[in-house]
Protein backbone atom coordinates (compact mmCIF):
# COMPACT_ATOMS: atom_id res chain seq x y z
CA UNK A 1 0.00 0.00 0.00
CA UNK A 2 1.21 3.20 -0.99
CA UNK A 3 0.88 6.29 1.90
CA UNK A 4 -0.06 9.01 0.94
CA UNK A 5 3.64 10.86 1.77
CA UNK A 6 4.69 8.65 -1.03
CA UNK A 7 1.99 9.44 -3.33
CA UNK A 8 2.90 13.35 -2.85
CA UNK A 9 6.62 12.41 -3.45
CA UNK A 10 5.73 10.55 -6.86
CA UNK A 11 3.44 13.35 -8.02
CA UNK A 12 6.12 15.77 -7.70
CA UNK A 13 8.44 14.14 -9.51
CA UNK A 14 6.47 13.79 -12.12
CA UNK A 15 5.42 17.35 -12.04
CA UNK A 16 9.07 18.31 -12.00
CA UNK A 17 10.39 15.96 -15.33
CA UNK A 18 11.42 13.31 -13.88
CA UNK A 19 9.93 9.88 -15.25
CA UNK A 20 12.90 7.65 -14.24
CA UNK A 21 11.11 5.37 -12.01
CA UNK A 22 14.21 3.81 -10.50
CA UNK A 23 15.18 7.38 -9.75
CA UNK A 24 11.60 8.09 -8.07
CA UNK A 25 12.29 4.88 -5.36
CA UNK A 26 15.23 5.87 -4.34
CA UNK A 27 13.71 9.91 -3.83
CA UNK A 28 10.67 8.64 -1.98
CA UNK A 29 12.99 6.46 -0.01
CA UNK A 30 15.28 9.04 0.82
CA UNK A 31 11.94 11.69 1.73
CA UNK A 32 9.80 9.15 3.33
CA UNK A 33 12.01 6.36 4.61
CA UNK A 34 9.16 3.77 2.58
CA UNK A 35 10.97 1.69 0.18
CA UNK A 36 8.63 1.20 -2.96
CA UNK A 37 9.63 -0.86 -6.03
CA UNK A 38 9.93 1.44 -9.64
CA UNK A 39 7.56 -1.47 -11.03
CA UNK A 40 4.56 -1.06 -8.27
CA UNK A 41 5.53 3.36 -8.17
CA UNK A 42 4.64 2.60 -12.47
CA UNK A 43 1.90 0.75 -11.72
CA UNK A 44 -0.17 3.15 -9.12
CA UNK A 45 0.20 5.87 -11.49
CA UNK A 46 -0.59 3.87 -14.36
CA UNK A 47 -3.61 3.37 -12.19
CA UNK A 48 -4.74 6.19 -10.66
CA UNK A 49 -1.65 8.57 -9.70
CA UNK A 50 -1.83 10.31 -12.90
CA UNK A 51 -5.42 11.98 -11.74
CA UNK A 52 -3.23 13.85 -9.33
CA UNK A 53 -0.64 15.56 -11.52
CA UNK A 54 -2.15 18.47 -13.15
CA UNK A 55 -0.10 19.53 -16.11
CA UNK A 56 -3.25 21.96 -17.56
CA UNK A 57 -3.36 25.48 -15.86
CA UNK A 58 -6.79 25.36 -15.58
CA UNK A 59 -6.98 22.37 -14.20
CA UNK A 60 -9.10 20.81 -16.09
CA UNK A 61 -9.70 17.10 -16.49
CA UNK A 62 -9.89 15.12 -19.68
CA UNK A 63 -12.58 13.32 -20.35
CA UNK A 64 -16.21 12.95 -18.73
CA UNK A 65 -16.01 9.68 -16.41
CA UNK A 66 -12.59 11.21 -15.42
CA UNK A 67 -14.30 14.45 -14.18
CA UNK A 68 -17.12 12.47 -12.24
CA UNK A 69 -14.59 10.57 -10.78
CA UNK A 70 -12.66 13.18 -9.62
CA UNK A 71 -15.39 15.02 -8.28
CA UNK A 72 -17.03 12.01 -6.43
CA UNK A 73 -13.40 12.02 -4.75
CA UNK A 74 -13.64 16.17 -3.60
CA UNK A 75 -17.20 15.76 -2.52
CA UNK A 76 -16.08 12.93 0.06
CA UNK A 77 -13.43 14.32 1.39
CA UNK A 78 -15.03 17.72 2.30
CA UNK A 79 -17.92 15.42 3.84
CA UNK A 80 -15.30 13.64 5.70
CA UNK A 81 -13.80 16.63 6.44
CA UNK A 82 -17.13 18.38 7.64
CA UNK A 83 -17.39 15.34 9.99
CA UNK A 84 -14.13 15.60 11.79
CA UNK A 85 -14.73 18.90 12.60
CA UNK A 86 -18.61 17.94 14.06
CA UNK A 87 -16.72 15.22 15.64
CA UNK A 88 -13.73 17.68 17.14
CA UNK A 89 -16.42 20.49 17.46
CA UNK A 90 -18.76 17.99 20.00
CA UNK A 91 -15.51 16.41 21.90
CA UNK A 92 -13.84 19.70 22.58
CA UNK A 93 -17.85 20.80 23.96
CA UNK A 94 -18.06 17.90 26.12
CA UNK A 95 -14.97 18.06 27.89
CA UNK A 96 -15.29 21.64 28.74
CA UNK A 97 -19.03 20.91 30.33
CA UNK A 98 -17.47 18.34 32.37
CA UNK A 99 -14.71 20.75 33.33
CA UNK A 100 -16.93 23.40 34.43
CA UNK A 101 -19.34 20.92 36.57
CA UNK A 102 -16.20 19.77 38.27
CA UNK A 103 -15.14 23.33 38.88
CA UNK A 104 -18.81 24.49 39.75
CA UNK A 105 -18.88 21.68 42.56
CA UNK A 106 -15.24 22.91 43.99
CA UNK A 107 -16.28 26.86 43.90
CA UNK A 108 -20.21 26.57 45.09
CA UNK A 109 -20.02 23.60 47.61
CA UNK A 110 -19.58 24.67 51.21
CA UNK A 111 -16.71 22.15 52.51
CA UNK A 112 -17.55 20.42 56.20
CA UNK A 113 -16.56 22.09 59.01
CA UNK A 114 -12.57 20.97 59.67
CA UNK A 115 -12.29 18.42 63.02
CA UNK A 116 -9.21 18.21 65.17
CA UNK A 117 -6.43 15.35 64.32
CA UNK A 118 -5.82 14.03 67.89
CA UNK A 119 -2.39 12.66 68.24
CA UNK A 120 -2.93 8.65 67.88
CA UNK A 121 -2.19 6.54 70.62
CA UNK A 122 1.03 5.76 71.96
CA UNK A 123 1.90 2.24 72.03
CA UNK A 124 2.42 1.05 75.89
CA UNK A 125 2.75 -2.97 75.54
CA UNK A 126 6.55 -3.65 76.68
CA UNK A 127 6.90 -5.73 73.16
CA UNK A 128 5.73 -3.17 70.25
CA UNK A 129 6.72 -4.01 66.46
CA UNK A 130 9.41 -1.78 65.09
CA UNK A 131 7.64 -0.93 62.35
CA UNK A 132 4.24 2.04 61.79
CA UNK A 133 1.73 0.02 59.94
CA UNK A 134 -1.11 1.36 57.74
CA UNK A 135 -5.00 0.34 57.29
CA UNK A 136 -6.47 -0.17 54.11
CA UNK A 137 -10.38 -0.04 55.16
CA UNK A 138 -12.13 -0.26 51.55
CA UNK A 139 -15.85 0.75 50.69
CA UNK A 140 -18.26 -0.07 47.76
CA UNK A 141 -21.27 -1.25 46.86
CA UNK A 142 -22.76 1.12 48.82
CA UNK A 143 -26.03 1.15 46.92
CA UNK A 144 -27.33 4.31 48.08
CA UNK A 145 -30.96 4.81 47.10
CA UNK A 146 -31.64 1.62 47.11
CA UNK A 147 -34.97 0.01 48.84
CA UNK A 148 -34.60 -3.54 50.29
CA UNK A 149 -38.28 -4.78 51.65
CA UNK A 150 -38.13 -6.61 54.81
CA UNK A 151 -41.39 -8.52 53.36
CA UNK A 152 -40.21 -9.55 50.24
CA UNK A 153 -37.02 -10.85 51.42
CA UNK A 154 -39.18 -12.64 54.14
CA UNK A 155 -37.62 -10.81 57.10
CA UNK A 156 -33.77 -12.12 55.78
CA UNK A 157 -32.93 -8.24 55.05
CA UNK A 158 -33.55 -4.26 54.28
CA UNK A 159 -32.39 -1.64 53.04
CA UNK A 160 -33.18 1.87 52.69
CA UNK A 161 -31.13 5.62 53.85
CA UNK A 162 -31.47 5.67 57.67
CA UNK A 163 -30.29 1.95 57.65
CA UNK A 164 -27.13 3.34 55.30
CA UNK A 165 -26.66 6.18 57.59
CA UNK A 166 -26.48 3.62 60.18
CA UNK A 167 -24.32 1.07 58.63
CA UNK A 168 -21.88 3.89 57.51
CA UNK A 169 -21.95 5.16 61.08
CA UNK A 170 -21.49 1.55 62.60
CA UNK A 171 -18.05 0.75 59.95
CA UNK A 172 -16.45 3.67 60.72
CA UNK A 173 -16.82 3.03 64.46
CA UNK A 174 -15.19 -0.55 63.83
CA UNK A 175 -12.09 1.48 62.28
CA UNK A 176 -11.91 3.67 64.43
CA UNK A 177 -11.90 0.52 67.30
CA UNK A 178 -9.96 -1.46 65.14
CA UNK A 179 -7.00 0.88 65.08
CA UNK A 180 -6.99 1.37 68.80
CA UNK A 181 -6.84 -2.15 69.40
CA UNK A 182 -4.03 -2.54 67.45
CA UNK A 183 -2.27 0.64 68.72
CA UNK A 184 -1.72 -1.39 71.72
CA UNK A 185 1.32 -2.36 70.51
CA UNK A 186 2.09 -1.09 66.99
CA UNK A 187 1.74 2.41 65.25
CA UNK A 188 -0.93 2.97 62.95
CA UNK A 189 -0.89 6.63 61.57
CA UNK A 190 -1.80 6.03 57.85
CA UNK A 191 -5.27 5.05 56.84
CA UNK A 192 -6.23 4.39 52.99
CA UNK A 193 -9.89 4.55 52.22
CA UNK A 194 -10.42 3.26 48.36
CA UNK A 195 -13.95 3.61 47.37
CA UNK A 196 -14.63 1.02 44.88
CA UNK A 197 -18.10 1.87 42.71
CA UNK A 198 -21.51 1.26 42.60
CA UNK A 199 -21.84 3.83 45.40
CA UNK A 200 -25.64 4.53 44.17
CA UNK A 201 -28.03 2.41 43.32
CA UNK A 202 -28.39 3.84 39.83
CA UNK A 203 -31.77 3.90 37.26
CA UNK A 204 -29.60 1.01 34.74
CA UNK A 205 -32.75 -1.29 35.24
CA UNK A 206 -36.32 -0.64 34.85
CA UNK A 207 -37.34 -1.97 38.25
CA UNK A 208 -34.40 -0.01 40.03
CA UNK A 209 -35.57 3.37 38.46
CA UNK A 210 -39.47 2.44 39.07
CA UNK A 211 -37.80 1.14 42.97
CA UNK A 212 -35.64 3.62 44.06
CA UNK A 213 -36.56 5.84 47.02
CA UNK A 214 -35.23 9.07 44.79
CA UNK A 215 -33.43 9.66 41.63
CA UNK A 216 -30.23 9.79 40.62
CA UNK A 217 -29.15 13.13 41.38
CA UNK A 218 -30.14 13.01 44.63
CA UNK A 219 -28.86 9.43 45.48
CA UNK A 220 -25.79 11.07 44.47
CA UNK A 221 -25.72 14.34 46.87
CA UNK A 222 -26.88 12.07 49.31
CA UNK A 223 -24.74 9.55 49.34
CA UNK A 224 -21.28 11.97 49.26
CA UNK A 225 -23.07 14.44 52.13
CA UNK A 226 -23.13 11.70 54.67
CA UNK A 227 -19.68 9.51 53.19
CA UNK A 228 -17.91 12.98 53.54
CA UNK A 229 -19.10 13.25 57.05
CA UNK A 230 -17.80 9.37 57.80
CA UNK A 231 -14.13 10.46 56.26
CA UNK A 232 -13.98 13.81 58.56
CA UNK A 233 -14.58 11.58 61.83
CA UNK A 234 -12.50 8.92 60.30
CA UNK A 235 -9.51 11.54 59.43
CA UNK A 236 -9.48 12.75 63.20
CA UNK A 237 -8.04 9.67 64.44
CA UNK A 238 -5.37 9.29 62.16
CA UNK A 239 -2.12 11.56 61.48
CA UNK A 240 -3.59 11.33 57.20
CA UNK A 241 -6.27 9.49 55.35
CA UNK A 242 -6.03 8.98 51.35
CA UNK A 243 -8.97 8.11 49.33
CA UNK A 244 -8.28 6.46 45.75
CA UNK A 245 -11.89 5.63 44.03
CA UNK A 246 -13.09 4.32 40.50
CA UNK A 247 -16.35 4.02 39.32
CA UNK A 248 -18.78 1.00 39.25
CA UNK A 249 -21.47 0.52 36.94
CA UNK A 250 -24.32 1.22 38.58
CA UNK A 251 -24.07 4.64 38.28
CA UNK A 252 -23.64 4.79 34.67
CA UNK A 253 -25.53 7.19 32.31
CA UNK A 254 -26.01 5.14 29.68
CA UNK A 255 -28.03 1.40 29.63
CA UNK A 256 -24.92 -0.30 28.04
CA UNK A 257 -21.97 -0.43 29.76
CA UNK A 258 -19.67 1.95 27.86
CA UNK A 259 -16.49 1.59 26.67
CA UNK A 260 -15.14 5.16 26.60
CA UNK A 261 -16.18 7.74 29.24
CA UNK A 262 -16.37 5.63 31.93
CA UNK A 263 -15.99 8.59 34.20
CA UNK A 264 -19.48 10.05 33.18
CA UNK A 265 -21.08 8.22 36.03
CA UNK A 266 -22.63 9.39 39.04
CA UNK A 267 -20.20 7.71 41.42
CA UNK A 268 -17.82 10.07 39.61
CA UNK A 269 -19.68 13.10 40.36
CA UNK A 270 -20.06 11.82 43.99
CA UNK A 271 -16.35 11.13 44.22
CA UNK A 272 -16.34 15.28 43.82
CA UNK A 273 -18.86 15.95 46.08
CA UNK A 274 -17.05 14.22 48.69
CA UNK A 275 -13.83 15.71 47.61
CA UNK A 276 -15.53 18.96 47.83
CA UNK A 277 -17.35 18.58 51.02
CA UNK A 278 -14.31 17.51 52.71
CA UNK A 279 -11.61 20.49 51.24
CA UNK A 280 -11.20 22.00 54.74
CA UNK A 281 -9.84 18.80 55.78
CA UNK A 282 -6.31 19.48 55.72
CA UNK A 283 -5.03 15.59 55.55
CA UNK A 284 -7.84 14.11 54.03
CA UNK A 285 -6.76 13.43 49.84
CA UNK A 286 -8.33 12.47 47.12
CA UNK A 287 -7.17 11.00 44.29
CA UNK A 288 -10.07 10.65 41.35
CA UNK A 289 -9.05 9.39 37.96
CA UNK A 290 -11.42 9.00 34.83
CA UNK A 291 -9.64 5.19 34.16
CA UNK A 292 -11.99 2.60 35.40
CA UNK A 293 -8.66 1.36 37.46
CA UNK A 294 -5.72 2.67 39.50
CA UNK A 295 -2.90 1.67 41.52
CA UNK A 296 -1.92 3.05 45.21
CA UNK A 297 0.44 2.32 47.90
CA UNK A 298 -0.06 1.39 51.44
CA UNK A 299 2.92 1.17 53.66
CA UNK A 300 5.39 1.02 50.24
CA UNK A 301 3.23 -2.10 48.54
CA UNK A 302 1.20 -1.09 45.69
CA UNK A 303 -2.52 -2.21 45.47
CA UNK A 304 -4.84 -2.66 42.18
CA UNK A 305 -8.55 -1.50 42.42
CA UNK A 306 -10.99 -1.95 40.45
CA UNK A 307 -15.13 -2.34 40.35
CA UNK A 308 -15.09 -5.71 38.73
CA UNK A 309 -17.85 -5.51 36.69
CA UNK A 310 -15.09 -6.43 34.21
CA UNK A 311 -14.46 -9.99 35.73
CA UNK A 312 -16.15 -12.80 33.46
CA UNK A 313 -18.33 -15.99 34.66
CA UNK A 314 -19.45 -14.97 37.89
CA UNK A 315 -16.35 -14.12 39.86
CA UNK A 316 -15.13 -17.44 40.32
CA UNK A 317 -11.10 -17.87 42.00
CA UNK A 318 -10.33 -18.51 37.83
CA UNK A 319 -11.93 -15.98 35.96
CA UNK A 320 -10.62 -13.27 38.80
CA UNK A 321 -6.80 -14.36 38.50
CA UNK A 322 -7.47 -14.32 34.75
CA UNK A 323 -8.28 -10.79 34.74
CA UNK A 324 -5.62 -10.27 36.92
CA UNK A 325 -2.96 -11.50 35.25
CA UNK A 326 -4.12 -9.72 32.00
CA UNK A 327 -4.21 -6.38 34.00
CA UNK A 328 -0.14 -7.16 34.92
CA UNK A 329 0.93 -7.67 31.34
CA UNK A 330 -2.04 -4.64 29.90
CA UNK A 331 0.56 -2.42 32.57
CA UNK A 332 3.67 -3.50 31.41
CA UNK A 333 3.70 -1.02 28.26
CA UNK A 334 3.78 1.45 30.81
CA UNK A 335 7.67 0.89 31.60
CA UNK A 336 8.74 1.69 28.42
CA UNK A 337 10.57 4.99 26.95
CA UNK A 338 7.44 5.83 25.14
CA UNK A 339 5.86 6.71 28.00
CA UNK A 340 8.61 8.55 30.01
CA UNK A 341 6.57 12.13 29.65
CA UNK A 342 3.15 11.21 31.25
CA UNK A 343 2.28 12.42 34.56
CA UNK A 344 4.13 11.02 37.51
CA UNK A 345 0.55 9.49 38.76
CA UNK A 346 -0.34 7.91 36.02
CA UNK A 347 3.12 6.03 35.44
CA UNK A 348 2.71 3.57 38.39
CA UNK A 349 2.83 -0.22 36.66
CA UNK A 350 3.11 -2.78 38.92
CA UNK A 351 1.09 -4.15 42.24
CA UNK A 352 1.19 -6.74 44.83
CA UNK A 353 -2.39 -7.27 45.61
CA UNK A 354 -5.95 -6.79 44.05
CA UNK A 355 -9.13 -5.42 45.36
CA UNK A 356 -12.41 -5.04 43.93
CA UNK A 357 -16.04 -4.98 44.51
CA UNK A 358 -19.33 -5.88 42.79
CA UNK A 359 -19.30 -9.86 43.33
CA UNK A 360 -21.67 -8.51 46.68
CA UNK A 361 -19.43 -10.95 48.83
CA UNK A 362 -15.94 -11.13 51.01
CA UNK A 363 -13.32 -13.46 49.66
CA UNK A 364 -9.57 -13.94 49.39
CA UNK A 365 -7.17 -15.67 46.66
CA UNK A 366 -3.41 -15.84 46.93
CA UNK A 367 -1.83 -15.71 43.88
CA UNK A 368 1.26 -16.06 44.64
CA UNK A 369 2.38 -13.27 43.24
CA UNK A 370 0.05 -11.30 46.01
CA UNK A 371 -3.72 -11.34 47.28
CA UNK A 372 -6.79 -10.88 45.43
CA UNK A 373 -9.71 -9.36 47.63
CA UNK A 374 -13.73 -9.01 46.88
CA UNK A 375 -14.78 -6.38 49.29
CA UNK A 376 -18.17 -6.98 50.13
CA UNK A 377 -21.14 -4.40 50.46
CA UNK A 378 -23.32 -2.26 52.96
CA UNK A 379 -26.10 -2.63 51.05
CA UNK A 380 -26.61 -6.88 52.05
CA UNK A 381 -28.79 -9.31 49.98
CA UNK A 382 -31.57 -7.90 47.96
CA UNK A 383 -34.64 -9.37 46.24
CA UNK A 384 -32.85 -9.81 42.89
CA UNK A 385 -30.09 -11.97 44.30
CA UNK A 386 -33.01 -14.14 46.41
CA UNK A 387 -34.87 -14.94 43.97
CA UNK A 388 -32.79 -15.35 40.64
CA UNK A 389 -29.26 -16.70 41.80
CA UNK A 390 -30.57 -17.88 45.08
CA UNK A 391 -28.00 -16.26 46.88
CA UNK A 392 -28.26 -13.69 50.21
CA UNK A 393 -24.93 -12.30 51.46
CA UNK A 394 -24.46 -10.00 54.27
CA UNK A 395 -23.38 -6.85 54.97
CA UNK A 396 -19.47 -6.61 54.98
CA UNK A 397 -16.58 -4.89 54.49
CA UNK A 398 -13.08 -5.74 55.47
CA UNK A 399 -10.11 -4.01 57.14
CA UNK A 400 -6.99 -5.19 55.76
CA UNK A 401 -3.27 -4.28 57.51
CA UNK A 402 0.00 -3.61 55.56
CA UNK A 403 3.31 -3.82 57.05
CA UNK A 404 6.36 -1.87 55.33
CA UNK A 405 8.34 -4.87 54.80
CA UNK A 406 6.41 -7.93 54.12
CA UNK A 407 2.91 -6.04 53.06
CA UNK A 408 -0.30 -7.67 53.93
CA UNK A 409 -0.33 -9.15 57.02
CA UNK A 410 -3.87 -8.75 58.76
CA UNK A 411 -7.68 -8.70 57.83
CA UNK A 412 -10.76 -8.15 59.86
CA UNK A 413 -14.46 -8.51 58.61
CA UNK A 414 -16.63 -5.55 59.17
CA UNK A 415 -20.05 -6.86 59.58
CA UNK A 416 -22.67 -4.32 59.16
CA UNK A 417 -25.72 -5.61 59.71
CA UNK A 418 -25.59 -5.64 63.84
CA UNK A 419 -26.59 -1.71 63.68
CA UNK A 420 -29.65 -1.42 61.87
CA UNK A 421 -31.63 -0.68 65.08
CA UNK A 422 -28.42 1.73 66.13
CA UNK A 423 -29.09 5.03 67.12
CA UNK A 424 -25.88 6.53 65.65
CA UNK A 425 -26.36 7.63 62.41
CA UNK A 426 -24.84 10.41 59.66
CA UNK A 427 -26.96 13.28 59.11
CA UNK A 428 -28.57 12.80 55.62
CA UNK A 429 -30.29 16.62 55.12
CA UNK A 430 -28.30 18.27 52.50
CA UNK A 431 -30.20 21.43 52.29
CA UNK A 432 -28.66 25.15 52.90
CA UNK A 433 -25.39 22.79 53.21
CA UNK A 434 -23.90 21.25 50.08
CA UNK A 435 -24.07 24.74 48.48
CA UNK A 436 -23.49 28.48 49.06
CA UNK A 437 -26.92 30.23 50.30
Amino acid sequence: MITEAAKFVITDQIRNGNTNWTQISREVENSTGIKLHRSTIQRWYDREGQWGVDDTPSGEVDGLDERVKLDKKIATLEGETKLYKSLYKKAIAKSASTDLVIKAIKDSTEGLPPVKVQKTKKVTAKKKATHPQTMVCPLADTHVGDRVLLEEMNGLNQYNIDIFGRRLYGWTSQIIDLAELRRNYVEIPHLVVPMLGDMISGDIHDELARTNIDNCMNQMIIGAYMISQALIRLSSEFEDVYVPAVVGNHGRMTRRVPGKDRNMDWDYMLYQWVASFCKNQSNIKFHIPKSPFTIFPAAGHNILIMHGDSVPGGGSSASMMGVVHKMRTVLQFKETAAVEQLPADLVESRFEATMMGHFHRVDEFDVGTGQIFVVGTMKGGDEYATNRIHLLTEPKQIATYWHPVYGYIGKEIIYLGKYDNAEETFDNVTEGVWANG
